[in-house]
């Protein structure tokens, strides 16, 4: 089966080390460490200090451009750390997409906390508070006819084809413990609106891309290959899988009016986001995702 998430090209350490120290001798790139791969990049780690991020697919060449067009505009309206991308890779024989690199942001992200669910709860306040900044802004400062069109992450509709694939996947491989609990869900999230361009939205707002300091303090939020002019429920989806129901209605109170189609259509994305996450992390053989993944389900699944 070819998964959405499988790569076109592959990257190793050797070929990115090469890569760096052709185009960029002046970083005299001695060491290098995996950091991980995602749906989109391969990430490593040089000198200790800057990170470099590698297309794996083809799609990846095109949000990597929109991450450059988004982050020096956004940085300076947003109260959080976001990375600053300081090299700009070109394409080569050796590699035929660019590729970017920026210095390494402190902190570890929160899928590799493993936050209690105390600690999640402490976060309400400061994620609520970014997405009501991030939304908040005048999204036509941020349009460029470069960026994709990324309207489909959002669509309902397509969610819900999407989600009946992966419920199906992961009762097969026996990672789908309650799925009539789940099926209820989905089912209360049904009266969902079709999407709208209304804010600058991050995408892909969720665990992995939030930086926590030692205290597991909220301090900057990476990856915005996917950042758009877009519908806000593409990032609230990050209540439903990330906070519990007890802390629903403070988010919602600190972040401001949100219509509940908006909120059924958040809980539809966090439901099918969680699918991915726990699919990536099960094939990948990444526990930390799959473990996070499956918590949100069963949080979902318990009327969060």
């Amino acid at each position: 089966m070819t998964r959405a998430w499988e790569a076109e090209k592959v990257v190793d350490s050797s070929l990115a080390l090469t890569l760096i120290n052709q185009q960029f001798p002046s970083l005299e790139a001695h060491t290098i460490r995996f950091l991980g791969l995602g749906w989109d990049n391969t990430a490593f780690l040089i000198n200790e200090k800057i990170i470099f991020r590698f297309p794996r697919r083809q799609v990846a060449v095109a949000l990597l451009q929109d991450e450059a067009h988004f982050l020096p505009k956004l940085a300076p309206h947003l109260p959080l750390s976001l990375p600053f991308i300081q090299w700009k890779g070109k394409p080569s024989k050796e590699f035929p997409w660019p590729f970017n690199g920026y210095y390494l942001l402190p902190g570890k992200t929160a899928c590799h906390a493993e936050l209690t669910k105390k600690q999640k709860s402490c976060l309400t306040a400061p994620i609520a508070f970014f997405l009501k900044k991030l939304h908040s802004l005048c999204p036509k400062q941020f349009i460029s006819s470069s960026t994709t069109c990324k309207a489909g992450r959002i669509d309902g509709n397509i969610i819900n084809q999407k989600l009946k694939k992966n419920l199906n996947e992961l009762a097969e491989i026996g990672l789908l413990h309650n799925r009539p609990q789940l099926e209820a869900a989905i089912q209360r999230s049904q009266n969902f609106p079709a999407p709208v361009a209304t804010s600058v939205v991050h995408g892909d707002f969720y665990l992995r891309h939030l930086l926590l300091n030692s205290s597991c303090e909220l301090t900057g939020v990476i990856d915005w290959g996917n950042a758009h002019i877009g519908d806000p429920a593409n990032d609230l989806a990050i209540a439903h899988s990330f906070l519990s129901s007890h802390d629903h209605q403070l988010f919602r109170d600190l972040y401001g009016e949100i219509k509940e189609p908006t909120w059924q259509l958040a809980r539809l994305k966090a439901i099918l986001s969680s699918t991915f996450l726990i699919l990536f992390g099960h094939h990948s053989k990444d526990h930390h995702l799959k473990r996070e993944g499956l918590q949100a389900l069963e949080m979902i699944s318990c009327g969060g």
